[in-house]
């Protein structure tokens, strides 16, 4: 080690890391690690000294963990908080270049704590987009394939959300998982990643409106066999509820959730979008409205506020297409004031967009304060309407596959048979109070 560290303590745990990575005993090394937890803190302006004295292949577990003690201690007073983070960042990116796939692979999940350090780090300050690229990296070297989930998804997910930069994120959403972590020996996939993936993954897909892929990452999300509920999947539940409303103007069932187990789980913790249901299916704006203005705080609290308006926006075009059906044509006046919208400038917005998305088909007079409305001129022999119908049927199909290989493989996660085998009566989905669930 260099003579420059005048830490004694750290002399010596240099010396004994080095020891112990040589007798190839990581049983040992690693409940050593977990003991010095306290000396790496207090020194934690020396730790770089530490890293220069570590082999990186040799001692790739102790320089994970210092840089995880790192990323989590106290900043130095005396050091900008923008380089100090922005520092460890390079280091934790440098570690991920140099370390072979293999050796990285077996130090999945204490990575993924790293990163997730890292980018709460860098969130703090302002540069959330600084992990993207590093996080990927990491995912690059951890897939064996394409289609393999690793501990790191949902962290890339994270990143692109808090950095308000999406797209970077839609190369992985795409691509529909079939694999959980990695076949190297010992190393398990805890399911917390898989749902914290599928959630964060669908709220990208609402935030860039693509609903349909939406709604499948958040069924996926609550329909996954796990021996109890979680917060994430109530999370997904409020979200399911809202983005089927304004894209499918109702609430599909959902095979695993039984009417009782919505009843007994769900319905104390999600009373405020379980009662949205039917207010939107009333038809009734006023009804609509009221409901929202009666669990204002907590659709506010849930961040939701937003998919709530889009409720609202999407009974107001399930009205107008009503009237489609009812009058060939109509003032725009009348209408506005048929449908509950305050003011004619609204309505023709409306309009407008529906027209343009082929929503309905029609022709506003702006002079004459008038819309009027077409047949649609597509029969369901057209054949971009049967591309259509054929793709929903093949993502369905999709869908069911997906989720039927991650129950699978969740089953035989040595965390999930560990819970279920010390459960009495088996899974105990919903059997606890709202108070227990656990993210």
């Amino acid at each position: 080690m260099d003579s420059d560290m005048a830490v004694p303590q750290l002399d010596q745990f240099v010396l004994t890391v080095r020891n112990l990575a040589n007798s190839g005993d990581n049983r040992e090394l690693i409940e050593y690690l977990s003991k010095q937890s306290e000396t790496l803190h207090k020194y934690v302006t020396n730790l770089d000294s530490v890293l220069e004295a570590l082999d990186v292949h040799e001692n790739s577990i102790t320089v994970l963990t210092v840089l995880g003690v790192k990323a989590t201690a106290q900043k130095p007073p005396d050091i900008p908080g923008v380089q100090y983070h922005t520092a460890i960042a390079t280091q934790i990116n440098d570690f991920v270049i140099t370390i072979s796939e293999d050796e990285l692979r077996v130090l999945a999940e204490p990575l993924a704590n790293v990163m997730k350090s890292m980018l709460t780090n860098l969130g703090d300050m302002e540069k959330p987009m600084s992990a993207i690229p590093i996080i990927r990296r990491a995912i690059c070297k951890l897939q064996e394939k394409p289609y393999q989930l690793t501990q790191l998804h949902c962290l890339l997910c994270q990143a692109c959300l808090m950095s308000n930069n999406l797209k970077p994120a839609l190369s992985l959403l795409d691509q529909d998982i079939y694999v959980l972590g990695t076949d190297e020996p010992g190393v398990t996939f805890d399911p917390k990643f898989f749902l914290s993936y599928y959630y964060l993954g669908g709220v990208i897909y609402t935030a860039m409106k693509n609903y349909s892929r939406a709604i499948t990452f958040f069924e996926i999300a609550l329909t996954t066999l796990l021996p109890m509920l979680s917060q994430i999947m109530i999370e997904s539940y409020k979200k399911f509820v809202l983005v089927s409303i304004i894209h499918l103007g109702t609430v599909p069932a959902l095979p695993k959730l039984s009417p009782a187990l919505i009843e007994r789980v769900l319905k104390p913790v999600c009373q405020a979008y379980l009662d949205i249901i039917p207010a939107y299916q009333s038809g009734d704006p006023e009804e609509l409205q009221r409901t929202i203005h009666k669990y204002h705080d907590v659709y506010l609290r849930d961040n939701n506020k937003g998919l709530v308006k889009q409720v609202v926006k999407a009974l107001h075009r399930k009205n107008i297409l009503k009237l489609t059906n009812t009058f060939l044509n109509m003032s725009i006046s009348d209408l506005a004031q048929r449908i509950n919208l305050p003011n004619i400038v609204e309505a023709e917005e409306h309009l407008m967009a529906m027209i343009e998305s082929g929503e309905i088909y029609g022709k506003i007079n702006r002079k004459e304060g008038t819309i009027m409305f077409n047949d649609p001129p597509k029969k369901y022999e057209d054949p971009s309407v049967l591309k259509k119908i054929l793709d929903e049927v093949t993502n369905k199909i999709s869908f069911s596959s997906t989720v039927r290989m991650m129950d699978e493989a969740i089953l035989i996660n040595p965390l999930f048979v560990k819970k279920t085998s010390s459960e009495d009566d088996g899974l105990s989905l919903g059997q606890s109070s709202s108070k227990s669930y656990q993210a």
